[in-house]
């Protein structure tokens, strides 16, 4: 067999370096139970977001208990329904991958009437939103998200 993973990539796993463990990814817009969503910063489309587990590092969705796996999907729910509300996307997308930065999270994509890959996955195609509209869209989230919370059944 050759190798074709990294040669850190089991170091990675335990948190060497995590890139979510450490403070590079910045002040969420919402702060659930188990987790903290960020607006991509580079996202592949309008309102794509990211869903982290908190408190501690994970790699994989097996390493929770049943409590944590119910409690981190009903923030990724959350979060699903704070970003329909703000963006109104005609579908949303969740890719729990995990293989460049092996630390739990979920990326909740939006999907809309004119994207470019109807029926399929979204190519990964990052691009840069200017500072004053992810501004403008992490104020949105957030006031939506508190506004949830706050009348959540």
């Amino acid at each position: 067999m050759t190798r074709t993973w990294p040669e850190d990539w089991e170091a990675r796993k335990r948190g060497a370096e995590c890139w979510f463990c450490g403070s590079q990814v910045g002040t969420p817009f919402f702060v659930g139970s188990a987790a903290d969503a960020h607006l991509e910063r580079h996202p592949i489309a309008r309102g794509h977001a990211v869903v982290v587990f908190r408190d501690r590092h994970v790699a994989d969705l097996t390493s929770l208990t049943t409590g944590e796996v119910a409690a981190y999907w009903r923030d990724v729910h959350f979060v699903a329904r704070t970003i329909e509300r703000v963006f109104a996307p005609c579908h949303i997308n969740y890719h729990l991958l995990g293989n460049s930065v092996p630390h739990l999270h979920v990326h909740v994509v939006p999907r809309y009437l004119d994207d470019p890959a109807p029926g399929r996955p979204l190519p990964w195609e990052p691009h840069a939103v200017a500072q004053s509209e992810w501004d403008r869209q992490v104020q949105l989230l957030t006031e939506v998200a508190g506004a949830l919370s706050i009348n959540a059944p």
